[in-house]
């Protein structure tokens, strides 16, 4: 068929670009002992975002160093987390990734095809989630502060 834009150079390129696993992995920090992944925007960075990520974490048992694997993105840089957590159970000391704990994005941003509530942790394919409004708006809202604490207890203390 003379008209089948399949077969045609009109779509040479991926038509939602992705980054491949291995180049989102080299900008992950830390060694994931506990298999978690912390997404935040980077546009959201400062160091006193930061000191509160950590703070959030350590009330849930997690050192940031050590039992995460921590990773900045801007909206630009999406990604698949199926293909990422395959990349991370075959080459990874750690060996996977159980939960992914995301602030200021949308499951999309991951490949993820799902209609989620904000703080209400979820199970899907073997893995915990949890999404949440950015850090700058959680930081100085002690509503938000309440609800994303709820949904961590109930993710990873229960």
């Amino acid at each position: 068929m003379e008209n089948d834009i399949s077969q045609s150079a009109f779509l040479d390129f991926s038509v939602i670009p992705i980054k491949e696993p291995n180049e989102i992995l080299e900008r992950c920090s830390g060694s994931n002992q506990k298999k978690l992944l912390v997404v935040y925007d980077e546009n959201d960075e400062s160091e006193e975002r930061l000191e509160f990520l950590k703070k959030i974490l350590a009330a849930a048992k997690f050192d940031i160093k050590e039992d995460i694997l921590l990773l900045k993105i801007t909206p630009k840089e999406a990604f698949s987390f199926i293909a990422l957590r395959t990349k991370v159970a075959q080459t990874h000391p750690s060996s996977g990734i159980d939960n992914l704990m995301v602030f200021g994005f949308e499951p999309k941003y991951f490949g993820l095809n799902l209609e989620v509530q904000k703080y209400v942790p979820f199970h899907f394919y073997e893995n915990g989630f949890l999404f949440a409004d950015g850090l700058s708006m959680i930081e100085n809202d002690k509503a938000l502060k309440g609800a994303l604490w709820g949904g961590m207890k109930e993710l990873f203390l229960t």
